[in-house]
């Protein structure tokens, strides 16, 4: 919260002391701009009067831009780029200054960052635009994905993750299908932005913003240089260019890296009372652990069926999925303590708790599954 609240006052800065220029003639049209809802997976659903608070378009790209790669021959030769923006209200909107969010990932669509762009919207007291977009290969945009070799549906090995006897037919798929696969890479990523506000913004300064693995797609944006850009903002940052190799943020040290979050996360249990007095070593860690060999080692207990719920999922895989999604939210982690105590009792009381539990929670999953993440493309950068 205090770095949003350090970007917010960025983007007032930097928009205080930029200028306007011209935006270029635009080389082919622009599908759009549609009114569109400011939340895509909104539950209350339906069309208002005034066809909603945002524009939708679709820009279509280059599958591969000059210098990047070359077009293959069984190829198509563009993609599509969804873009979403919540335009200006409190000033026109083709003199406006502009705001980029960029969803990180690798392979996330935009969806999550429709309840902060609505927020930066309201903070600037609507006297901005404020863009985003899903970055080629998720999403509404071309799917990074092994359609033809059907390596990722529910019905294959691992249903939407990918078995290693799979990834053959889907490397030869991909290969297929886009060719020269840096045409989803990360440079590939940053010069949609930098085009589409160099042909489609309207010329005023923008400030570009990225989270995770978007700070990475942002800093090439930087090399790039597009020159209506005067500010950029990286949170939680992913990339470490020009770190030494001991020191880089290698994606193969992600879950080493979570396991010391998580680590510091449970040693403070053992700082509070009321926390430590429900685990007789008072170490919420050695709790965790004992619970899942024990899962493990009686895969058909109760409480066990209710984490791996018929598949052939471990229950220890299962819970540590499920705690790690709690982990990245400030107020759902602290719920880890409760369900780590639960499910090691497991009573009557505590299954039907558990089970009240686990029916909401996944729920919420088929939401996620909506916005069309590209596990292919994340493992692919």
């Amino acid at each position: 919260m205090q770095l949003y609240r350090v970007f917010l006052m960025t983007v007032i800065s930097l928009l205080g002391y930029s200028s306007a220029t011209s935006s270029g003639i635009f080389d082919h049209p622009l599908n759009g701009w549609y009114p569109c809802h400011k939340f895509t997976f909104s539950e209350s659903g339906g069309s208002s009067s005034q066809g909603g608070d945002a524009e939708c378009a679709i820009y279509t790209a280059p599958l591969c831009y000059p210098g990047i790669c070359e077009i293959s021959e069984f190829a198509e030769p563009t993609v599509d780029i969804f873009v979403k923006r919540i335009p200006a209200t409190a000033a026109d909107t083709k003199t406006a200054h502009n705001v980029w969010l960029v969803q990180g990932g690798p392979g996330y669509s935009s969806t999550s960052l429709e309840s902060s762009m609505m927020e930066l919207h309201a903070k600037l007291a609507g006297a901005v635009n404020v863009y985003t977009m899903d970055h080629r290969g998720t999403g509404r945009s071309t799917l990074f994905d092994c359609v033809a070799a059907q390596t990722t549906m529910t019905g294959s090995t691992l249903g939407r993750e990918i078995d290693p006897s799979e990834v053959p037919a889907c490397a030869k798929d991909l290969r297929m299908k886009y060719g020269d696969l840096a045409s989803f890479s990360t440079t590939s990523a940053a010069t949609d932005i930098s085009a589409f506000i160099s042909k489609f913004s309207n010329g005023a300064s923008s400030i570009v913003y990225g989270v995770s693995y978007g700070t990475v797609v942002v800093e090439r944006l930087m090399h790039l240089s597009p020159p209506t850009v005067n500010g950029y903002v990286l949170d939680g940052i992913a990339t470490t260019s020009g770190a030494s190799g001991n020191k880089f943020q290698y994606y193969s040290m992600w879950d080493a890296d979570f396991g010391k979050v998580g680590d510091y996360f449970m040693e403070l249990c053992a700082q509070d009372s009321t926390c430590s007095s429900h685990f007789q070593s008072a170490n919420l860690s050695v709790a965790l652990q004992d619970l899942m060999t024990r899962l493990d080692n009686n895969p058909n207990s109760t409480c066990a069926t209710l984490l791996s719920n018929s598949t052939d999922t471990l229950p220890s895989h299962a819970l540590r999925q499920r705690l790690a999604v709690l982990l990245k939210d400030t107020t759902a982690r602290t719920i880890i303590p409760p369900i780590v105590y639960r499910l090691s009792r497991c009573d009557t009381n505590d299954v039907d708790a558990m089970t009240h539990f686990f029916a909401g929670t996944d729920s919420f999953f088929p939401v996620q599954v909506k916005t069309t993440p590209s596990n292919r493309l994340c493992s692919t950068i």
